[in-house]
């Protein structure tokens, strides 16, 4: 369990030697070695964490996560301070200042999410994947000779059209999916995606705070007051490759039931995974983390090491220890 989210309201976490015991009511929920545990993630205001716990959980290097029940906001992440990092994030401060160099490094994200992308296509047997697999492969020649990081934007949102559009002609009958839409999401594709989004996020913060990055300071996405770009960044090429594939295995085996979503009385307009659909979305999406995959030189690693290993070669760049940056696309 390399990820360990808690979800139920009223529960309360603490340790109890080297277990991590979750309890509500006066009942205990779950007994978890921490010795199992890479990160933690609270899902909601109403779960309670022992600061004895949260200690032992920073020290020994374990973020702790905190999102809202659903899932669908990060609020904050509470990790070991970076003061060892001091030099690489002077780096990459400055990196990110380079016009050229920030171009470059989101070029290869974006470059690997099309191609990512056109692989999910292929493999899918929809009727419209041939057309936007075409219009996407266009895109990715655009992309190739993008001059700015504005233009490279446009051909990245040219290939989601045209990616998306593939989702839509082969979802709308059936599931009402008209397009990529969030806050708040507007029908249960959206809803699988935004979540699974969110858990791909938890994953990629982790990584990168391990590393010594800051995750606040990228290339592609605008920097924001409270907008960890760096992780988003690096999340375009995984969410083809792990989410979309999952939600379209979901919708392809009927895993995932209707009744498995609501619509909030406070919010009419949107539509969310109940707790047993998150239940489910983030046990299929551990399994995935888990999965073995092949790399550039023929070794397999786990899915999840995949991510750590992608955000150590930023690292590497950044330190001007490596010259390039290449997207993970799987052999």
């Amino acid at each position: 369990m390399p990820t360990l989210y808690i979800q139920e309201q009223g529960a309360h976490v603490h340790k109890r030697d080297e277990q991590v015991v979750i309890t509500k009511g006066g009942q205990t929920l779950q007994e978890i070695p921490l010795r199992k545990i890479d990160q933690v993630v609270l899902m909601g205001r109403g779960v309670q964490l022992s600061t004895a716990l949260l200690v032992t959980l920073l020290e020994r290097g374990i973020p702790v996560m905190l999102t809202n029940q659903r899932g669908s906001r990060h609020y904050a992440t509470l990790s070991a301070g970076p003061s060892r990092f001091g030099a690489l994030r002077l780096a990459q401060m400055q990196r990110m200042g380079d016009e050229a160099w920030a171009r470059e490094l989101a070029r290869a994200i974006v470059l690997a999410k099309l191609r990512n992308q056109r692989q999910l296509l292929r493999a899918s047997g929809w009727a419209s994947a041939p057309s936007a697999t075409t219009q996407i492969g266009a895109t990715e020649a655009g992309a190739q000779g993008a001059a700015t990081i504005e233009i490279l934007r446009g051909y990245e949102g040219a290939g989601a059209a045209a990616y998306f559009g593939a989702w839509r002609a082969t979802f709308q009958e059936r599931w009402g999916f008209q397009g990529r839409a969030f806050y708040p999401p507007p029908d249960p594709i959206n809803a699988l995606l935004s979540f699974g989004y969110t858990l791909l996020l938890h994953d990629l913060l982790n990584a990168v705070q391990f590393v010594g990055l800051d995750p606040y300071l990228g290339c592609f996405h605008v920097i924001e007051a409270g907008r960890p770009s760096l992780a988003l960044d690096l999340m375009e090429e995984f969410r083809p490759l792990i989410v979309d594939r999952l939600v379209v295995e979901l919708l392809g085996s009927g895993g995932l039931r209707r009744d498995q979503f609501e619509r909030p009385s406070q919010r009419p307009d949107a539509i969310y995974l109940d707790s047993s659909g998150r239940a489910l979305m983030v046990a299929r999406y551990e399994a995935a983390m888990g999965s073995s995959v092949r790399l550039a030189n023929g070794e397999r690693t786990a899915l999840r090491r995949v991510l750590l290993l992608q955000v150590q070669a930023v690292a590497r760049v950044v330190r001007g220890e490596q010259a390039s940056y290449r997207g993970f696309t799987p052999e």
